[in-house]
Parts: C-alpha cells; sequence; structure tokens
C-alpha cells in the first residue's frame, strides 16, 4: 500500500522552477597524454557545486579518434537531494580541443544544443564581452512559471541579447507528446532502432530490466537512452539512468539494480561480458538486442496485435502518433489506476493488493502484477493519489486517452 505520497517533481524527477535558466556553463579543454579535462571557461565564475570535479568527465567519456565528427550529446547527473535529474548538454567539434558544456535543470535538448552552436560562434569570433553578455542575459532570463506557459498557449520564446544581436528559441511544451519533427532524441532513436526493436525495447522498460546501449556516436546513445523516457509515458524511470557513461565507471553495468546505461563502444569491447549478467544489450549501430527475456510475449495477444497495427498506420501519418500508440498502450494498461483507491484512517490511499484483486484469476494477472509491482509503477500511483488529495489533477495527454 503506498503511504508516503511524492509530489510531481519527485515522481517525475524533474525540478519544477529552478531559480536560473542554468548552472553553470563550462569550457573543457581536451584532456592531453591522459591528464584530467581542464575547465578553461566557467560561468558564474563563483559556481562551486561538486558537480565541476564530474562534469570534464562526462564532457570526454572516453578516448574519441582524432577524425571523429563534431556532435552533441547529453549526459545526467543527480541533484544533491539524489532524486532529481541536472542534464549536462555538450558540444564538441573535431575542429576545435575543447568541449562547450551548459548544465541545466531543464530537459531542453533542442535550445540548449542551439545554443551552443551560437556559443561556439561567439567564441570563435574573440570577442569576451559578446561571451559574457550572452551567457548573463541566458542566466538571468526569467522563465515562464509552469502555470504562466500553460496559460500562455504553450508557448513562450526566449530573447537573448548581446551588443551585436539577438538571439531567440522557442520553449517546448513537455507536455505535449514528442513529434518525428520536433523531439531530436525521440526521431533519432526511431530511425536508428526501427518500430520492431522499439516495440521489445517498451516491454524491457516495463518489466524495469537493465538495458545496456551500445554505439561508437555518443549523439546515438542520448537519443536512445533519452528517447526511452517518452515511451513510458506518464510513468517515469525511477532506477539508474545514465545515458553516458564514462570511461572511470566502466564498472557501473556490473551491478544488479534496473538501470538505462549509454556505453561508448569502445568501452564496451573492453568489458568483461561474463559479469554482466543478465543484462539487454541494445547495440545502436548494428541494430541488434541481445537478451535472455522476451518480455514481450508477456503481454496480452490483442494488446501486441493492436500496437503492430497502430505502428504500422502511424508511419504514414508522422507528426506524434508514434508516441501516441505507447501512450494509448499505456492508458489500456493502467489506466484504471482509480480502481486502486481506497479510504484509509479517513483519507485517500493507493492499495496495489485492491487494484490487483480485478485480475485475479484472469490471463493478465502475471502481466499485470509484474506491472503493478515496478518502482515505476509504486511512484506514479503515489503521485496520483497526492494528485487527488491536493485536486491538482491535470487533464493531461495520458489522462484524455
Amino acid at each position: 500500500m503506498a503511504s508516503n505520497f511524492v509530489t510531481k517533481e519527485i515522481e517525475s524527477r524533474i525540478k519544477q522552477s529552478p531559480d536560473n535558466s542554468f548552472e553553470v556553463f563550462l569550457e573543457i579543454q581536451q584532456p592531453i597524454n591522459k591528464e584530467p579535462p581542464e575547465i578553461l571557461i566557467k560561468y558564474p565564475d563563483d559556481f562551486s557545486d561538486q558537480i565541476l570535479k564530474t562534469a570534464a568527465n562526462f564532457a570526454y567519456p572516453c578516448q574519441m579518434p582524432p577524425d571523429d565528427q563534431s556532435e552533441h550529446f547529453t549526459f545526467v547527473v543527480l541533484d544533491s537531494t539524489g532524486a532529481i535529474f541536472r542534464f549536462g548538454y555538450c558540444r564538441r567539434s573535431s575542429r576545435e580541443s575543447t568541449c562547450l558544456c551548459i548544465i541545466s535543470y531543464y530537459p531542453w535538448y533542442e535550445i540548449f544544443y542551439n545554443v551552443l552552436n551560437d556559443l561556439s560562434q561567439i567564441i570563435n569570433s574573440k570577442s569576451a564581452t559578446e561571451v559574457e553578455a550572452f551567457l548573463s542575459s541566458l542566466y538571468n532570463y526569467k522563465v515562464l512559471s509552469n502555470e504562466e506557459f500553460q496559460k500562455n498557449l504553450g508557448k513562450e520564446r526566449i530573447e537573448i541579447h548581446i551588443p551585436s544581436k539577438t538571439y531567440y528559441y522557442m520553449r517546448p511544451d513537455l507536455d505535449k507528446l514528442p513529434s518525428m519533427l520536433s523531439n531530436r532524441n525521440f526521431s533519432v532513436m526511431f530511425s536508428r532502432l526501427g518500430p520492431d526493436i522499439m516495440l521489445h525495447l517498451f516491454a524491457y522498460l516495463l518489466f524495469e530490466r537493465r538495458i545496456l546501449f551500445i554505439s561508437s556516436k555518443l549523439f546515438h546513445l542520448t537519443a536512445c537512452a533519452c528517447g526511452c523516457l517518452c515511451l513510458i509515458n506518464p510513468m517515469h524511470w525511477q532506477n539508474i539512468f545514465v545515458p553516458i557513461l564514462p570511461e572511470s565507471m566502466a564498472n557501473t553495468p556490473q551491478c544488479s539494480a534496473p538501470y538505462i546505461i549509454g556505453l561508448h563502444s569502445s568501452i564496451y569491447s573492453n568489458l568483461n561480458k561474463s559479469e554482466l549478467g543478465d543484462v539487454v544489450v541494445i547495440n545502436i549501430d548494428t541494430r541488434t538486442v541481445e537478451s535472455q527475456y522476451n518480455d514481450l510475449n508477456l503481454f496480452p495477444k490483442n494488446l501486441i496485435r493492436q500496437m503492430k497495427k497502430d505502428l504500422q498506420q502511424s508511419l504514414q501519418l508522422g507528426g506524434d502518433h508514434f508516441a501516441r500508440v505507447f501512450l494509448r498502450t499505456m492508458a489500456l494498461i493502467i489506466g484504471n489506476y482509480g480502481s486502486g483507491f481506497v479510504i484509509k484512517n479517513n483519507k485517500l490511499d493507493f492499495d496495489r493488493d485492491v487494484y490487483l484483486k480485478q485480475y485475479v484469476g484472469s490471463d493478465i494477472y502475471p502481466f499485470m502484477s509484474s506491472i503493478v509491482n515496478t518502482q515505476m509503477f509504486e511512484q506514479f500511483s503515489r503521485y496520483r493519489t497526492y494528485a487527488q488529495l491536493e485536486r491538482d489533477i491535470e487533464i493531461d495527454e495520458f489522462e484524455l486517452e
């Protein structure tokens, strides 16, 4: 039975009202002769969080070929609470010997990748004044609250001013489903994996398996690991989440807890595979999956048939239709979560056993029992109970489905 209620921030692992648009900007020197990466530029100057000790390792997670093309990628670290995500957006170019990195609580991949592109041009122009002006304007920009943002129909144009130019960025509406055009992570994950692997991936996620992505491209690791989070909406991944794993943490995949980890293929090639255990290995470059599980076979057969049919149709429709197939499936699986609400000590609560009672004796009881006993569903049910108590239920895409 759920007894400790959680807020939206705790359940989603996303900070709801950060003080600034970003925490710190870093320019990090490429390591030479196995020396640790050096931070060349830091803004604000007085930023002293312990993340500085690890950011450089995440920016250069492994030895990269000298002719490797420039790319964007994102690492994720936890804040001081150990529950909330902080995103480290990186831009590394083969023409430059540094990595630009901006750390923020906001999961705004497209915005910060564009910001890093613009910053790179300003830095290359050798204008320290304009670099300072850009960073100051962005850092001090007052982002609309979630309530103000929704009142403004989910639109906000972020304007950043420097003496020679004004830059514009459109804030993403995180309440909307990802589309192939607007969400780069989701579109790259789809193009690299395809619908069949994504269907199996969806099953692995719901059963909270240990999932290891392998690729020679850091951006592909980011796209697939972070794109996973779109498939399990409205639930949120509650276990280990490391889209880019640095070489210094190469033994992490051996842990027994559920995880989503992205590992560069050069690091994976040096691992002792026999020590990994029952991990699901998804090689993005070769589009292959190694797993001892066939979780998709545990799904109700009619559900899988419908998903395959809908996915086929969504390929022709585009937009957010592909993501909506997974959301619709989640609505069919856990959309009746309200049947688990009970009154205990004159208060609303969620009782897992009461919820599962409706499935006892049916073919889908083992399936539903597995779903309901995951950490994701535990936090989901706790938050929905809290939201009912606080009368803070949002009519989101999931509730509409």
